[in-house]
């Protein structure tokens, strides 16, 4: 008997993949881009990563930050350049992930006080980063088909919170911007969400 229920493809990873993303001006450009990868599942094994792209259209950046770190590089790698590379608001930010340099060895953990805030955070070298989502709200899930999705070669499933806002945070300096108001699958929500239970299946 076949099960109509049962997605045939290769699942590529699962895990949480909540993003973060801020702007100084509402008008303007994305002034940082954050993810958090946290994988239970994938041919690299399990793993966590942090990706923190400031100024991330800017050719010259000066000393904006340009941060991935992990516990696991070979993970980070592949998600880098077979995910991260295709999520849309990185596609135009080529140049800023081709000058991230992956620090392996982070320690992880996540600090809560659910649901007024979730806050990943990953130490490495007597460094910090912390990733912060405020007041998350109602979950809501996703599946989105192949062609929707950002790789447009996956089935997307997850289970998404979005939050009231969020912030980012190196060695201590708060990174400027703040979430705004964008469409959100079939509704508006502030640019920053958790996500929870997230799998890629190849089709």
């Amino acid at each position: 008997m076949t099960m109509d229920y049962v997605r045939k493809g290769k699942v590529d990873w699962t895990g949480d993949n909540p993003p973060l993303y801020l702007k100084t001006d509402p008008d303007g450009d994305w002034s940082t881009l954050a993810v958090f990868f946290r994988i239970n599942g994938s041919d690299y094994g399990r793993g966590n990563m942090i990706l923190v792209l400031q100024n991330p259209y800017d050719e010259q950046p000066g000393d904006a930050v340009r941060l991935c770190v992990t516990d696991n590089a070979p993970l980070a790698r592949y998600l880098v350049d077979d995910f991260v590379r295709c999520f849309g608001l990185f596609r135009p930010a080529q140049t800023a992930i081709d000058a991230l340099e992956i620090v392996d060895g982070a320690t992880f953990r996540t600090e809560a006080d659910y649901p007024r805030h979730v806050t990943e955070v990953a130490e490495f070298g007597g460094r910090k980063v912390e990733l912060r989502w405020n007041d998350v709200g109602e979950m809501f899930a996703v599946a989105q088909p192949p062609a929707d999705s950002q790789t447009g070669k996956h089935e997307m499933f997850s289970v998404f919170q979005p939050a009231g806002s969020a912030s980012v945070t190196v060695d201590g300096k708060t990174l400027p911007g703040q979430t705004v108001e964008r469409d959100f699958f079939d509704r508006r929500a502030q640019s920053a969400a958790l996500a929870h239970s997230e799998s890629w299946i190849r089709a």
